[in-house]
């Protein structure tokens, strides 16, 4: 009778313990998932790429729910095996009937592969974790975070870093009935070159190069003796 005892407090104590840290567990996961995707990002022109956009929404609940959308070049998991490739990723919060919180939603992630079909393809989708009480995305240009980014009103630019705030509701509840929230927080930079010049500067600087000597301008102008300028 006492060893019953011990063993169903330790069973019972194991399975609190793992209940409690399941929700930050999957969080920590979908964060990283993120991670990687970032990091594999495309810049937003070419045949097989797309613009980088990021939409400050919130819910029909009030919380926010933010989504992003980009193309990367990283690995799949999918229904049946991984694919590799380019992609299209977009991450997003949905209503979930089955999450434990009437107020939680899921941490979905839309995947599309085949980005060259004629027809329209349904991307695999991922549920990353459930019972998530509000998802913000925030994106810095170098000089201040901002809430939304949209790579075709900013000349095809990137952003240099992406902030995920995402906050949890724990399995356990609290005495007086409410729910124990969990906030997780972190910012990863966009990989070095692919955010640095909008396309502007970048054509500026090849126009310059172009020209060969010195006196050599964007466009092919050059500065005449005395001040005049010619083509």
């Amino acid at each position: 009778s006492c060893l019953y005892t011990a063993l169903y407090t330790g069973f019972k104590s194991r399975q609190s313990a793992l209940a409690a840290i399941e929700p930050t567990s999957q969080a920590l996961n979908a964060i990283e998932l993120l991670k990687q995707d970032i990091y594999g990002v495309l810049p937003p022109t070419g045949v097989l790429a797309g613009p980088f956009v990021g939409s400050n929404s919130r819910s029909s609940k009030g919380a926010a729910a933010d989504t992003i959308e980009f193309h990367t070049t990283q690995v799949y998991g999918s229904t049946g095996r991984p694919t590799g490739g380019i992609g299209k990723v977009v991450l997003a919060l949905e209503d979930d009937d089955r999450s434990r919180n009437p107020v939680g939603y899921r941490l979905v992630r839309r995947v599309t592969t085949n980005l060259l079909s004629p027809r329209s393809v349904d991307p695999d989708e991922q549920v990353l974790c459930r019972n998530v009480m509000s998802l913000n995305l925030r994106y810095f240009d170098g000089d201040r975070w901002l809430d939304e980014w949209d790579s075709t009103a900013d000349a095809n630019s990137l952003p240099k870093a992406v902030e995920i705030d995402i906050e949890l509701a724990n399995n356990i509840r609290i005495s007086n009935g409410s729910i124990e929230k969990r906030r997780l927080v972190q910012s990863f930079t966009v990989p070095c070159g692919l955010s640095a010049q909008p396309a502007e500067e970048s054509t500026e600087s090849t126009s310059a190069s172009a020209g060969g000597g010195t006196g050599g301008a964007a466009g092919g102008m050059t500065t005449q003796p005395g001040g005049q300028t010619g083509r």
